[in-house]
């Protein structure tokens, strides 16, 4: 045990630890902001999705609003014994493809019973929004990934400045105690470290 006690506070086994942990910080300030603007970049996405879909929504809202007033046109000239695709109409591509033939096979069916026309509209848009929530749930994840580190590095920090202040303890036993509690939080900072996926570096 006194030989452990001896070696840890010589003043060589100071210097090679504050390297070793000033490396360490270095890391996991880098890492963290890394994974902090991967955060930003997810949740600008994410921003940008939501935003689609919205507008993809509101299309197909007005796109569904305006052919509901033409499928009743319709229905009112298939009842006459008229041609439902006859003369000009204000009604959306996928009125006329998807919907108008299963009016014509079924003239009392309602235009929300087109299962392949209501898909069309409505579909992409909710694609999109998961898509978008994909993204949060990434910013999210790499937010706290960011925030685990920086809390990380601000405990390295305290380490540092124990090993620091050895260099003015004359006591022996109590130098081993503080370079005790560095090594002890510097194991602590590696296993955080290795709980938290690398992130890459954009070159």
């Amino acid at each position: 045990m006194n030989k452990i006690v001896r070696l840890l506070t010589q003043e060589i086994a100071t210097v090679v630890m504050l390297g070793v942990i000033s490396v360490i910080t270095a890391w996991a300030g880098v890492q963290s902001s890394l994974h902090g603007d991967g955060s930003n970049t997810a949740l600008a996405a994410y921003m940008r999705g939501l935003n689609e879909s919205h507008n993809m929504y509101l299309t197909s809202e007005l796109k569904y609003r305006t052919d509901l007033v033409v499928w009743a046109d319709k229905q009112t000239i298939l009842s006459k014994g008229g041609n439902i695709y006859s003369g000009y109409s204000a009604g959306s591509a996928e009125l006329f493809e998807l919907a108008l033939p299963i009016l014509a096979e079924k003239p009392e069916s309602q235009l929300a019973e087109c299962k392949a026309y209501m898909d069309t509209l409505y579909v992409p848009q909710g694609e999109v929004f998961d898509n978008a929530l994909k993204f949060l749930n990434e910013s999210e994840t790499l937010s706290e990934y960011s925030d685990r580190l920086q809390m990380l590095t601000a405990l390295l920090a305290i380490a540092l400045f124990m090993l620091g202040i050895t260099s003015v303890i004359r006591a022996q036993k109590l130098k081993f105690a503080v370079v005790l509690g560095a090594i002890i939080i510097a194991f602590f900072s590696l296993a955080v470290l290795f709980s938290v996926p690398v992130a890459g570096v954009p070159w």
